[in-house]
């Protein structure tokens, strides 16, 4: 039987930084790297939502993408 083993995660914070000439939203992504594999989504909103606020722009989404090792 296959297993998934998280081997790594990284933080994703999507800012709106403004409209393109259609009137489209533009947006900015900053990476945080080293994420802990065992933190919550509560304590990525938390901390997500603390550097937000030290940002010029709307914080617009937030995401976790995690790699995994896949072994039998």
């Amino acid at each position: 039987m296959a297993q998934s083993i998280i081997q790594q995660s990284q933080l994703r914070l999507v800012f709106e930084v403004g409209t393109d000439e259609a009137g489209k939203p533009v947006y900015r992504r900053k990476n945080f790297s080293n994420i802990k594999v065992t933190a919550t989504p509560e304590q990525l909103l938390a901390v997500s939502q603390a550097l937000a606020s030290l940002q010029a722009y709307p914080l617009a989404q937030i995401e976790r993408s995690d790699m995994h090792f896949i072994t039998n």
